[in-house]
Order: C-alpha cells, then structure tokens, then sequence
C-alpha cells in the first residue's frame, strides 16, 4: 500500500542484524502508526497513507547513546501519550510525549538507562499506571522498575533490579496481575514478584534467582509462571513457577531429533526450543524456539505437553514473538535460511481451521 523509508547509519557492535529491534504502535483510532529505529529516531506516519506527521531524533534530543543494541523498546500509548522507554545518561528514564505533536508532555526517572523491555499498561487498585523496567548499558551496572502515573509522569516508586554484570542488561517485559509486578533478568540475577500496597508503596514478595528470563516474557496464568529460564541456548529449559511462592514446580528442556537436508546430504540433529517465547492463545500456548520452530503446547502446574511442532524455517535468532490476528499468525525470519537460502522476510500462515 505503501513504503516509508530513512537513512540510519546503525551499526550492531556484536555483528547481529542491524534493525529496528521495536515493533509499530498503533493508535486506537487507527488513523497513526508510530516506529522508532535502533538510533532512536521517532517517526509518527499516517496509517492510510505512510506520510510523516511528526519525527524526533532520541540521541540529539537526550543524547541517548547506542547502547549495546542500540534503541529497541517498544513504546506504549496510554491516556493520549507514547511513551517511551529514553533512558537518557542523567534522566529522563522515560517521557509522555504528545501523540498530534511529538512534544514532550512529561519526564519522569533521572536514575536508569533504556532498557529493551517495553512500558506495559496497569491498574492497581483501580488506579492506571504504566510499569516501566528499565536498565541497559550502564558502569556501574544499574536498572529497576518504576511505576509511573501516565497522565502526569509521577512516580509512585523506583525498584532497583538488574544484573550486576556490566554486559547484561533488562529485557523481559514486566508481567502485572492482582496488584503485583513480575519482572526478571538473566545473568545471575533471576526474577522477583512485587507488591503494590494501597497507598502505591511497594513491598517484594519473594525473589527467584533460578527463573532467570534472558529476553522473553513470562506469561500468567491462574496463579503459575511459565517462561523460558537461561542466559545462552545450551542452559535454556521451560519452567513454571508457583505464583504464591516463587518456586519451581517443573522445568523441561524441549528436545527432538530433526530430520532434513543440508549441502545435498540428509542429517538428523537434536535440536530444541532453547531461549523460546510464549505466546498465550485459546487455553494453551504457542512456543517459538530460536532456531524457528513453532510448537503448539499444554502447560499447567501438572507438567508439560508438546500437542504438535512444525520448523518455520532453519533461520537464527528467532527471538521476537509472533503476532497472531483474526486466526492468522505473523512471523518474521530475521536471518537467511540455512537450509534454503531464503533471505529475511515476513511471513503469514494461516492457523484458522
């Protein structure tokens, strides 16, 4: 219907593709469609006809710098804001920005840098809030969980949670159920489930070094935790967390023997979902694992069940999780096929019937 492009000069310092890392966002009238690219370049686009109504530059702004990854939260609209995660060197954390202007409407945190973790909304005691973890690059190693009002940027209070190992950073998206907030980080530092109290002070339940998410989001369900725990695709396993209590109450490390092509030869190979993601649809699950497998599954406190596993395709780092709309699932391929050569593409397969 229509293409919008812009010059980047975006550079990945460990060699992986080059971007964007943040999904689209669009408005609930569905008349503006707002992206930000790995340099923090903001762009607001009307829907129908990709022209641009408004853009802002991140690192001439608030001299936000490349990161490791460079810019890569999604932004979150709430209460006629985008809000993004800017995590500017000496604040702001985050900003409200005008969705007709661009124009800075409130900051809020001075203390963490970005993280790759989107603003998820909230309510707590019938009260809107936005969750904000924040937490990227940073010496010495800093990063946390803010609540924040998303009307006026107030504060309500600051959570430090993160890594103390310079290369890591926080990634997996706040989980927020029953007046809680379930927030967790790989390298050592493992996952904590706090409390908000009536008068928005905040208290932890309990901690979880062992249900350490790297970069996908844990998902909550009828009082358990499932994710994928482990910081590299060899330590990966798939476990549920008791909810009340932070303790493991099964962990499984999907495996099967894969049959296919490779160089003209026919080989088998175990392979697994490694760091997968979860997606929650119609009572069970979708997992994506990294190597592009999907897998239908039945997760519960009882244990783990494979209902049936397809390979997408033999590309890596198969990390973002899918969209799935009106039965129609959306899956993109960031890497060449391996074993077809295929380069990287969107691709839609149709789970309707």
């Amino acid at each position: 219907m229509w293409r919008f492009r812009y010059q980047t000069q975006y550079e990945d310092r460990y060699g992986y593709n080059n971007g964007p890392r943040a999904s689209p966002v669009i408005d609930t009238k569905g008349r503006r469609v707002y992206t930000v690219g790995a340099e923090g370049q903001i762009h607001a686009l009307e829907l129908e006809s990709g022209r641009t109504i408004w853009q802002l530059n991140l690192r001439q702004e608030y001299g936000v710098g490349q990161d490791f990854f460079g810019t890569s939260s999604t932004p979150l609209i709430s209460n006629g804001l985008l809000i993004v995660n800017v995590g500017a060197s000496d604040g702001p954390t985050v900003v409200g920005l005008d969705l007709e202007t661009g124009a800075e409407v409130w900051r809020a945190g001075a203390e963490w840098g970005a993280s790759y973790a989107s603003p998820m909304p909230a309510v707590f005691h019938g009260q809107e809030r936005v969750v904000i973890f924040a937490g990227g690059e940073s010496s010495p190693p800093s990063g946390g969980v803010l609540s924040v009002d998303p009307r006026n940027g107030q504060v309500d209070f600051s959570f430090e949670w993160r890594s103390r190992t310079y290369e890591s950073v926080n990634a997996s998206c706040p989980v927020v159920f029953d007046n809680k907030i379930f927030v967790s980080a790989s390298y050592r530092a493992g996952g904590v489930l706090l409390s908000v109290e009536q008068d928005f002070s905040h208290r932890v339940i309990w901690t979880a070094p062992d249900f350490a998410l790297h970069f996908n989001t844990a998902i909550y369900r009828d009082g358990y935790l499932y994710g994928f725990d482990g910081r590299n695709m060899g330590d990966s396993s798939l476990a549920c967390v008791d909810a009340e209590t932070g303790e493991v109450v099964w962990r499984e490390v999907p495996q099967w023997t894969e049959s296919f092509v490779f160089d003209g030869r026919e080989r088998q190979q175990v392979m697994g979902t490694a760091r997968g993601s979860l997606l929650a649809v119609d009572g069970q699950f979708l997992c994506v694992g990294e190597l592009g497998h999907l897998l239908w599954l039945d997760l519960s406190p009882d244990g783990f069940r494979e209902i049936s596993r397809t390979w997408l395709f033999g590309s890596r780092e198969f990390w973002a999780v899918p969209v799935l709309s009106r039965g129609l699932l959306y899956v993109t391929q960031n890497t060449n096929d391996l074993l077809t050569g295929d380069r990287p593409r969107l691709l839609c397969y149709d789970l309707r019937a």
